[in-house]
């Protein structure tokens, strides 16, 4: 079995499409932080085995989750409403956004914000999660600095996982600043109507620990899902 397949056996998702069933099944407000400490293998912050004095860098994997059986994961992600249409350069755009299953087959994603319960029931030397969170991106101008946190999910931890059928969506409540996270010479916002378009961003992620080594992998869901991603108009003043 490849890295990639095991990065991503604990997504129980059902292989047989399931009829499209028009309706919202989950919500999440992505604008109120979390406050906690750290959690070993996903904030930075990891606890040292026992006789180890620190810890060395192992190998690191990186690579793509690719689909099983040629299934085609569309969705449709989209900043259905903002609080204010006009916003002033390095303001904040807040608002609900829509992830929308309009495929044919089930799609899972992580769905709690807090990273503890994400690796809850997991042995620390042996984490396998999920990370996803939504992107914001001005069009013509580059990717906005997102005001929240990502979103985790294990299948030791019930709840944290979540499917979407044909036909079914959530709501997040997420907040950006009208500002470049990548600023770019010669690239810069523009005053006057533009486009907002946002994003769903997923890895499956593995943090292993083994002789006072850790290893980490890092694998994007980047050709996984085919993304429809209308945009919404806003002014900036």
């Amino acid at each position: 079995m490849t890295s990639i397949a095991k990065s991503v056996f604990y997504l129980a998702l059902a292989l047989t499409p399931a009829p499209a069933r028009a309706q919202q099944i989950a919500s999440v407000d992505l604008t109120r932080r979390i406050e906690q400490e750290q959690v070993p293998g996903i904030k930075g912050k990891t606890i040292l085995p026992q006789g180890c004095e620190k810890l060395l860098q192992g190998v690191t994997g990186d690579g793509d989750v690719l689909p099983t059986n040629n299934e085609s994961h569309e969705i449709s992600v989209q900043m259905v409403n903002v609080d204010s249409e006009e916003l002033a350069i390095g303001g904040e755009v807040e608002g609900e956004v829509q992830l929308r299953n309009i495929g044919n087959f089930p799609v899972g994603i992580p769905w709690s914000p807090n990273p503890e319960i994400a690796v809850d029931g997991q042995n620390p030397d042996h984490l396998q999660w999920e990370e996803g969170g939504f992107t914001g991106l001005l069009l013509g101008s580059g990717r906005l600095v997102s005001l929240v946190e990502p979103l985790f999910g294990s299948n030791t931890s019930a709840g944290s996982l979540l499917t979407i059928q044909p036909g079914e969506w959530v709501t997040a409540r997420v907040k950006f600043k009208l500002e470049l996270q990548y600023p770019i010479p010669g690239r810069f916002i523009r005053k006057g109507k533009g486009g907002l378009r946002v994003e769903w961003e997923q890895t499956a992620r593995t943090n292993d620990v083994k002789n006072c080594v850790a290893s980490t992998g890092w694998f994007r869901y980047r050709n996984y899902y085919k993304q429809s991603n209308p945009t919404t108009t806003i002014t900036v003043k």
